[in-house]
């Protein structure tokens, strides 16, 4: 895949795999593409990421022929034109509750008339050198919210329908404490959240997105989540998979010491 199948890939929804890294490192980046993974989510919410250290990862990325989207830390427009000029995919932006505040990012992620994004691309344009860039580009950007809090459920059909917002995923965390339950991820409050948030995702025919932890990345949930229709899927990142090995090698190594 080249990167500017991503778009076309998820609008056909075909199956798209990806991973959240946060320890900036280009290699890193450059592994999860050369791996197979199809994106990769530079976090910028939660981790120290600089604008030059984003630049590197998307070309890690690149190098093996997986997009990158970035995600911020709040819907800023300012923001989300920055990692478009210097060359990302798309644009992940968390607490998302209306559907004003999805406009305002899907529209930033556009040239007019779709949309107010100020014209200036760098690295996007291969710096000067891809006249096509502004024409193709408002067609190849992905815009994606997260769905992270009670009032985001509440008004998720306003949102999905936005047009623009190309696909979503949930914030599990964040949205079983805006409901009351946190990390009750087994209660019923929580279940019917998410099944509201599916449901709303079919009426619209927007891709859907899911988010999920490396114990449940097996052939089979995958399976049963391409057939509920999920398209846009990404598993933990860098962090958490480097955590869970040291803790079974440090765990399989405690044995023999207890001996």
């Amino acid at each position: 895949m080249t990167v500017r199948d991503f778009k076309q890939r998820l609008l056909a929804r075909k199956p798209l795999l990806g991973a959240q890294l946060r320890f900036g490192s280009p290699a890193i980046a450059e592994m999860f593409a050369a791996a197979g993974y199809d994106f990769v989510v530079i976090d910028s919410e939660h981790a120290a990421q600089s604008p030059p250290g984003i630049v590197a990862q998307m070309q890690g990325a690149a190098s093996r022929g997986a997009a990158s989207l970035v995600r911020l830390g709040k819907n800023d427009p300012d923001l989300i034109r920055l990692y478009l000029d210097l060359g990302a995919e798309g644009i992940v932006v968390p607490l998302i509750e209306t559907a004003a505040e999805a406009r305002l990012g899907a529209n930033a992620c556009r040239y007019p008339p779709q949309g107010t994004r100020g014209y200036g691309p760098s690295r996007a344009a291969a710096y000067g050198f891809d006249d096509g860039y502004r024409h193709r580009a408002n067609d190849e950007v992905v815009f994606v919210p997260v769905i992270e809090t009670a009032e985001a459920v509440e008004n998720i059909d306003e949102i999905l329908a936005v047009e623009g917002l190309d696909s979503y995923v949930v914030g599990e965390w964040d949205l079983s404490v805006s409901l009351g339950i946190p990390m009750e991820f087994e209660h019923p409050r929580f279940k019917q959240a998410l099944t509201k948030v599916e449901q709303a995702a079919a009426r619209s025919g927007k891709p859907r997105g899911w988010s999920m932890d490396l114990a449940d990345a097996n052939a089979e949930t995958f399976y049963q989540l391409v057939e509920r229709g999920f398209t846009f899927m990404w598993v933990d990142g860098d962090e958490w998979m480097l955590q869970s090995l040291c803790q079974q090698v440090t765990d399989e190594f405690r044995k023999v010491r207890e001996r």
